[in-house]
């Protein structure tokens, strides 16, 4: 299928650099294109979240931070995350591009993997997982489409942290019960109560380890609502179930990964890897060690169409938004009537003590709902230094934003905002994020007119203005280089986050001053405000005093106040004639003649050259005449010395 069709980004270029080549794939979230970044010629991964999520400015804020946290998480299984930016309502991720298919096309290719093969697979992802839960992120979304296999054996894992984002950017218009992910990884604990750690992840780990070596899910339904009934009261089946001759270790595995209390799992993906290299040496033929990052080629698909990271087009698996009735924990059944004929003389004592319950599970009830939970004090204002402390007095922990925000009431370098905000209910030990604030959003344009665009830029990033953009116009004024004007104009109020636009001076194009006379060419060189310098050329084809050559030549790019340098004609080039004085006559001839020269000689009864003319220097082809005497001048010189000798 063309997935590249009607697709109004395909042939964009965002924020001036991502050349959009062609759309990928499409998820819950997102769409994947492949694109080229024109600064650093290379391919990379375009993942462009859905117009919905963009226009939400506190899901653009959140996924923002989150980019830059994903961005500092570097491992070989996990596909980098470059760059992050917002052009024309556009949100993307900029990402390594990763040549291959995801894990979900492997499993469609091949219904399911042999165990060593599954184990070999899961390693690099419990790898680059077990990096991203040391440096205290959790994915909440790992599923087949987010683990890429290359073409060269490498498994990759991506979209760390996004899950959350959106989640968090849905706060707002869900209930209750509402949560993020995909209904067939979802841990218990993120249905009933909506808590996501590491231990969620190693659940999700643990059944795709299931899907890898059954080519089935373990919970399946109708309805997001009845997936998530099993998972919260069904344990997953062990494989051997499903396929004869799994090893019992391997079972062991994917039931420890997945129990339904968190507290029974592996702590961390880090903990499920090294599980994993304890079955090592129970498998036939595996290697007891094998190294993180290893896929074996025979696990990957036959190379085909490049694939970026992202999800694919199936809707099965994509991230979506959950809603979730209360999910009862177990059955109940009914006795009969004879059971509650006998119970029945126990009613009333038991209403008592139920009254009890009630009571107690009310004033419960009413501190899980109340009771444990702190109001975040307003920090707007403060430092950073005082919001730590009021916070801590509260039991919060503090985390300040990468970014700051603009703000008209805080001063710059105090908190701006916090995330929860002032009054909402936080649990202790929960952590609040702060912003700093940057100061007002506009400031008064400064007037930056004449001044060199370097330092036209400088004031303005002085002033917190980052994003300036520079358009070019012709200007035999001002010298390249120079602003021209601004918009805004000088004195006006300057957006700090929209930006500036500086019209700076392109210089004009060099006039063509070839052919013309030396004047000529000064005065309409000097008239353009250019410097002019001239040299001379000696020239067969170009009269004396026109000129031959200009530098830099016509049609270049030039601006007030640049040399120019013409080269002017000379005439023909001119010969040294030699002093042949008192030469005999046929050597001075053919020293002439072998210079160019035409002799004509006047003869006296004599041999000797007594003068000739001209003399200095003349063009090639000239006239030179001679005059012979029985002795010449006999003076001293060349001339003289040739002839001694050739008389001797």
């Amino acid at each position: 299928m063309d997935m590249t069709t009607a697709d109004p980004l395909v042939g964009a270029t965002l924020d001036q650099r991502y050349y959009v080549e062609s759309r990928v794939a499409g998820g819950g979230m997102a769409t994947v294109y492949v694109a080229h970044d024109l600064r650093l010629d290379r391919r990379v991964a375009l993942k462009v979240m859905h117009s919905t999520l963009a226009q939400d400015p506190q899901f653009v804020r959140r996924f923002i931070n989150e980019a830059h946290a994903v961005a500092k998480l570097s491992h070989p299984n996990v596909v980098q995350v470059y760059d992050q930016g917002t052009d024309q309502g556009h949100v993307y991720l900029a990402m390594e591009y990763v040549p291959g298919r995801t894990l979900r096309d492997l499993l469609k290719l091949r219904g399911r993997l042999a165990p060593q093969d599954a184990l070999q697979i899961m390693v690099p992802v419990l790898a680059g997982l077990g990096a991203a839960h040391q440096a205290g992120m959790v994915h909440r979304d790992i599923k087949p489409e987010n683990v890429l296999l290359t073409r060269d054996g490498q498994v990759k894992v991506v979209d760390f942290g996004l899950a959350r984002v959106v989640e968090a950017a849905q706060e707002g218009l869900t209930k209750t019960g509402t949560l993020m992910g995909t209904a067939a990884y979802l841990a218990p604990e993120q249905i009933s109560q909506s808590v996501s750690d590491a231990r969620t992840d190693v659940y999700a780990c643990g059944i795709m380890l299931y899907e890898l070596l059954t080519g089935a899910q373990p919970h399946t339904g109708d309805s997001a609502i009845a997936v998530a009934y099993q998972h919260v009261n069904q344990d997953v089946p062990r494989p051997s179930r499903v396929v004869d001759g799994i090893a019992p270790e391997i079972d062991a595995l994917v039931t420890q990964a997945t129990e339904r209390d968190p507290r029974y799992r592996p702590g961390d993906a880090g903990q499920f890897l090294a599980a994993v290299f304890d079955v090592y040496p129970h498998l036939a033929g595996a290697a007891p060690q094998p190294p993180a990052g290893y896929a074996p080629a025979a696990a990957l698909p036959p190379a085909g169409a490049a694939a970026a990271a992202g999800s694919a087009d199936d809707d099965s698996n994509n991230t979506l938004v959950v809603e979730l009735p209360d999910v009862p924990d177990d059955d109940y059944e009914d006795y009969g009537d004879d059971r509650r004929e006998r119970s029945r003389g126990l009613r009333y004592p038991l209403i008592a003590v139920a009254g009890l319950l009630v009571v107690l599970l009310a004033g419960f009830g009413w501190w899980m709902a109340f009771g444990r939970y702190e109001s975040v004090p307003e920090l707007v204002g403060m430092s950073r230094e005082q919001a730590e402390q009021q916070l801590s007095a509260q039991g919060l922990r503090i985390s300040v934003a990468d970014e700051g925000v603009y703000s008209d009431e805080a001063e710059e370098g105090t908190i701006a905002e916090s995330d929860p905000a002032a009054s909402a209910r936080a649990l202790p030990g929960d952590t609040v994020t702060v912003a700093l604030s940057l100061g007002p959003q506009t400031v008064e344009m400064p007037n930056v007119v004449g001044l060199p665009v370097s330092d036209a830029r400088g004031q303005l990033e002085d002033l917190g203005i980052e994003d300036v953009t520079e358009e070019e116009a012709s200007s035999r004024d001002q010298p390249a280089g120079t602003v021209l004007s601004s918009d805004p104009e000088a004195g006006a109020d300057a957006d700090r986050a929209a930006g500036v636009t500086l019209t700076v001076s392109a210089g004009f194009d060099m006039p063509d001053v070839t052919g013309l006379s030396q004047d000529d060419a000064r005065a309409s060189l000097e008239g353009s405000g250019l410097s002019v310098s001239v040299t001379d050329q000696a020239s067969d084809s170009v009269p004396r005093g026109q000129v031959i050559s200009q530098d830099p030549e016509a049609g270049s790019t030039v601006g007030s106040g640049d040399s120019v340098t013409i080269t002017v004609s000379s005439g023909p080039e001119q010969i040294e004639i030699p002093d042949v004085t008192g030469w005999k006559v046929d050597d001075a001839r053919k020293e002439l003649e072998e210079l160019g020269f035409r002799v004509e000689v006047h003869e006296f009864m004599g041999d000797r050259v007594a003068a000739y003319s001209p003399t200095g220097r003349a063009e090639e082809g000239a006239t030179v005449e001679l005059w012979a005497t029985p002795f010449g001048n006999g003076g001293p010189g060349r001339g003289n010395d040739r002839g001694n000798r050739d008389d001797d």
